[in-house]
C-alpha cells in the first residue's frame, strides 16, 4: 500500500485498553524472562482498531504473568475508504510499516507502564525494550 495514512483522519487518541497481572506460585530457582509484542486490527464500518500487546512470562513459569495493551482507533476517510479492499488486507502488517511513530507510542506506554507495575513492590523495575520482530493479525 503506498500511503496507509491517507485513508484514516487525523484524530488519533491512543488508550489503556487492558492489564492483566496475575502472581503465579512457583518455586525458587532460575527463570527466564520471555517478552511477545502483539500487534491486531479489529476493522469496523467506520475505522479501524488497533491494539498493541506485550505480554511478559516466564520459564519455568513464575512469579508472575503480566500483560498490558494499548489501543488507537483509526477513523476512515470517506473520501478514499473505497480505494481499498480492507477485508482483504493485512491491516495490521499495514500498520506496522507505515506508522512507525503511533506504534513506537504504543509500544513506550506499554513498556512504561510495564515497569510501573514490575516496581510497585518494591523490586527493581523490568524496562522492557521495543521487539525487533512483532506477530500481527
Amino acid at each position: 500500500m503506498e500511503d496507509f495514512n491517507k485513508y484514516f483522519l487525523g484524530d488519533r487518541g491512543i488508550f489503556l485498553d487492558n492489564i492483566s497481572y496475575e502472581s503465579v506460585s512457583a518455586e525458587s530457582g532460575h527463570r527466564t524472562l520471555g517478552c511477545n509484542d502483539t500487534v491486531v486490527s479489529q476493522l469496523s464500518s467506520t475505522g479501524i482498531k488497533i491494539t498493541f500487546n506485550r505480554a511478559l512470562h516466564f520459564e519455568p513459569e513464575g512469579p508472575f504473568f503480566l500483560s498490558v495493551t494499548f489501543g488507537v482507533v483509526l477513523v476512515f476517510n470517506p473520501k478514499v475508504k473505497d480505494e481499498v479492499d480492507w477485508a482483504h488486507t493485512d491491516i495490521a502488517g499495514e500498520f506496522k510499516k507505515s506508522c512507525p511513530q503511533l506504534l513506537g507510542q504504543l509500544m513506550s506506554r506499554a513498556s512504561l507502564l510495564v515497569s510501573q507495575i514490575t516496581s510497585s513492590a518494591g523490586q527493581i523495575p523490568i524496562v522492557t525494550p521495543a521487539s525487533p520482530v512483532m506477530k500481527g493479525n
